[in-house]
């Protein structure tokens, strides 16, 4: 059958099923993107918004509602998406300030951390009152936990200044709420090159944006150049830090203590238990809801074997 097609409906038959698999990529992660992001984050490379839409007219497989796309399937994560766009629109602006904020005082404090990339809702245009501000971080072998736990400590400060914050669905401990959470934090040995080199990896860095160590992030892509099999677009991403570093006291304590080979990896072991403990206590009180024990569960296997306790 595709040997009787002609060049033209030939490519618009391939647009498609690229289409379809990148909708699968992100239907996995909750939403249906608007043709514009679905035509951006392409697996196999961005299009026009107008090549892909005339390419879906004859997949039966996805349907156009509204400027979104969606596989037939999976056709419940319509209205959610589109709620979930119009509260960006609206709330986008604070969540990066807040981001932005984050990310400056985490570099200020942490020098063993050569990356934090924001991703999840804020990066892909979803974000809803009550998310989390998501990051990954690429930090310096050996201090995988240091970073981890400082980054604790630095939410911490944003969980107390919008502790009277109400709305949405916010996950709280006492009256604390959850304003940030890192997803990931790869040591740089991790990533020269990723042990694994598929299309959800690929997908989750598409999706990060650098705000600090933006040149890192670039070389890091260089070193997995496998990534341009699944989108090769990472490549001509324009990338620039977004906010600036000014080494604080304990940055400058952490860093005297880096010149010691020793009591570095004392203080890592530490944090790495410290960590651990709050770790098992907030998976413990969140996880007795079944939905969200479900989405942590997903989490695992989607972010494995680089989730924080996943060695």
């Amino acid at each position: 059958m595709l040997e009787e097609l002609n060049p033209d409906a030939m490519e618009e038959f391939e647009l498609a099923a690229r289409a379809e698999d990148t909708l699968q990529l992100m239907h996995d992660w909750g939403y249906a993107p608007t043709l514009h992001a679905l035509a951006d984050s392409l697996l196999g490379g961005s299009t026009s918004v107008a090549s892909l839409e005339q390419s879906l007219t004859s997949s039966a497989r996805v349907r156009i509602d509204g400027g979104f796309a969606c596989l037939r399937e999976n056709e419940n994560l319509l209205e959610k998406s589109k709620r979930r766009a119009r509260s960006h629109r609206v709330l986008n602006g604070h969540a990066r300030t807040v981001a932005e904020a984050f990310a400056r005082d985490l570099a200020s404090a942490c020098p063993y951390i050569d990356c934090i990339a924001l991703s999840g809702s804020v990066a892909s245009g979803g974000y809803d009152a009550g998310d989390d501000i998501d990051f990954d971080l690429f930090v310096r072998p050996g201090t995988k936990y240091v970073c981890y736990f400082t980054s604790l400590l630095t939410g911490l400060k944003y969980s107390w200044r919008y502790r009277r914050v109400t709305g949405g669905n916010m996950r709280r401990i006492g009256r604390l709420p959850k304003v940030v959470c890192i997803n990931v934090v790869w040591t740089e040995d991790e990533t020269r090159p990723f042990s694994r080199q598929d299309a959800a990896l690929a997908f989750e860095l598409l999706r990060c944006q650098p705000l600090v160590g933006a040149t890192f992030f670039s070389r890091t892509l260089e070193r997995n150049r496998w990534l341009t099999a699944f989108f090769p677009q990472l490549f001509a991403r324009p990338l620039a830090d977004e906010v600036g570093r000014r080494k604080n006291r304990l940055a400058r304590t952490l860093e005297a203590i880096g010149q010691r080979a020793v009591t570095l990896r004392i203080l890592e072991g530490f944090c790495r238990v410290a960590s651990w403990l709050i770790y098992s206590f907030v998976q413990g009180i969140w996880g007795r809801d079944p939905v969200t024990r479900a989405r942590m569960e997903f989490l695992r296997r989607v972010k494995y074997p680089y989730e924080v306790f996943q060695e």
